[in-house]
């Protein structure tokens, strides 16, 4: 057998592992982005780049190397081992990427003194969770559980809590000052200010904020917002109604 016939016999084994590798790729992408990613902490945790770099190399890499050890002068074993080999190298790449994303899902949405902040699962120190009040002592496997902050009860813990910001945690990171989220709703309504002083004090993003309140089915007048952040990023706000419940979401610096 010449190389066309080699190479004609590398393409179909090659085609139809991208096929598998295409669909294993989709159903991925419908974990990262359907339950622990969903919109917009995506965006705000800037976390579709690194997924699709994690993909990217699985779906290519794995049928280019079948590409390249496929050979019809090789033993049906041979073949067998050696694409066994490759979909082992494989999947042990795409679990360990998974599991990364896994680690880093948003899990917490907290408000913190005069804005909202996006906690993630590698922010969180698991052991401390028992110290959260009844409620808050598990974080959820999908979605976020929304909590409050509470104030510092003392002039130690105001200056332990100073210096845990200084090296990056902040309240919101620490299941000891966590309460339940009505617990701050007056708060986080006197702290709520108008949409519409938004929109004047940043014209150039008009659009985007009146596409966010069109989405959210409330009229500009009725909608208050806070800034929304994460460690990665600090431009995006949350819309909430007349209730403080969170209604929508705009990438647009709230400060």
């Amino acid at each position: 057998m010449g190389k066309s016939g080699r190479r004609n016999f590398a393409i179909r084994y090659t085609i139809g592992h991208f096929i598998i590798s295409v669909l294993l790729a989709a159903a991925c992408a419908g974990i990262v982005f359907g339950f622990w990613y969903r919109p917009p902490y995506a965006e705000l945790l800037k976390v579709t780049r690194i997924f699709l770099l994690i993909l990217g190399v699985n779906v290519l890499c794995g049928p280019l190397l079948t590409f390249v050890v496929s050979n019809p002068t090789k033993s049906r074993r041979e073949r067998v081992l050696d694409l066994s080999v490759i979909a082992l190298v494989q999947s042990v790449a795409l679990a360990y990427g998974m599991h990364t994303l896994w680690l880093a899902r948003p899990v917490v949405l907290a408000f913190e003194r005069d804005r909202l902040v996006v906690v993630t699962s590698s922010e969180i120190d698991h052991a401390r969770l028992p110290m959260a009040p009844e409620g808050l002592r598990h974080l959820p496997t999908i979605g976020v559980v929304r909590v409050g902050t509470r104030r510092a009860t003392s002039s130690t813990e105001m200056f332990d809590s100073v210096q845990q910001g200084l090296s990056g945690i902040s309240p919101a990171m620490q299941p000891a000052w966590w309460v339940p989220w009505a617990t701050n709703l007056r708060e986080i309504k006197a702290y709520a200010k108008p949409l519409e002083k938004l929109i004047a004090r940043h014209p150039d993003a008009a659009a985007t904020l009146l596409q966010a309140a069109t989405d959210s089915s409330h009229k500009v007048s009725d909608l208050t917002y806070l800034p929304l952040t994460s460690q990665k990023n600090k431009e995006w706000v949350a819309l909430l109604d007349k209730d403080a419940n969170i209604v929508g979401y705009a990438a647009v610096d709230g400060f």
